[in-house]
């Protein structure tokens, strides 16, 4: 084992139990709050307090000097409601873009939501569930027009390899129904921290750095299929030129 390990071995193991106990006490607290009602003001304040347990999390993992978060142009987001679309790289992408979204929405997948501790954080949030379906899309598009942010990963998952997944197109189509625009981010890391394909137990390489970065604003999803919206935002991601995105415009500062 090399020295550098006998550090970040045992610093990423307790890490990873940091994180799993902070989020058994949010379910915890979850569940204890079952009787509050799910009004827009609960969920916001869940919001906040995931919000608050990721921001630790990741200054935490700053301070042991296993994973710096580096984010570019975040106060170009405009506010109100906004489809944010960003790229899956590896399991701590929803905990970076979240760590520094007070309010915002994600969409989880059902294994989460069968978990009895977890499931409950995510939905006291006010999460959606990717099992929804035609309710996930009506959901989604009440919520978003009604002002909160919503991040969306359009490739359901993260790819082996570093790969960029097909875009699904429900993005689109959320964003067209509710009125609002879209926002890409983008995330690169230099590091196989929770990447597909990797044991969780496995050190992996540190320190990892990750950047997000505030791209383009579509301001108009535009009256085209949603599909064809997708795959212009696809090819983006895959490094195609920024004036592929016709109804792109400067992103708007907040205010």
């Amino acid at each position: 084992m090399k020295l550098r390990n006998f550090y970040y071995l045992p610093a990423y193991w307790l890490t990873l139990l940091g994180f799993a106990l902070g989020g058994l006490e949010v379910g915890c607290v979850s569940l204890l709050a079952g009787w509050l009602p799910a009004t827009e003001r609960t969920e916001r304040f869940f919001q906040r307090f995931i919000n608050f347990h990721f921001r630790c999390f990741h200054e935490w993992c700053s301070w042991l000097n296993l994973v710096h978060v580096r984010y570019e142009g975040f106060e170009r987001i405009p506010a109100g409601g906004v489809v944010l679309v960003v790229n899956h790289v590896s399991l701590v992408d929803i905990t970076c873009v979240l760590a520094q979204m007070p309010e915002a929405l994600c969409i989880f997948k059902p294994a989460i939501g069968r978990n009895p501790v977890l499931g409950a954080g995510a939905r006291r949030a006010g999460y959606l569930s990717s099992a929804g379906g035609h309710n996930l899309i009506r959901r989604a598009v009440e919520k978003v027009a009604g002002g909160q942010k919503l991040v969306v990963f359009p490739e359901g998952t993260r790819a082996p390899g570093r790969d960029l997944l097909p875009f699904k197109p429900g993005f689109a189509l959320i964003a067209r129904q509710a009125g609002v625009p879209i926002q890409l981010l983008r995330i690169t890391t230099d590091s196989d921290l929770l990447t597909k394909g990797r044991p969780i137990l496995q050190l992996p390489r540190f320190p990892a750095h990750v950047a997000i970065t505030v791209g383009p604003l579509v301001e108009d999803a535009g009256a085209g299929p949603p599909a064809e919206l997708a795959a212009t935002v696809e090819a983006w991601y895959r490094g195609g030129p920024r004036g592929d995105i016709a109804c792109v415009t400067a992103p708007v500062a907040l205010s």
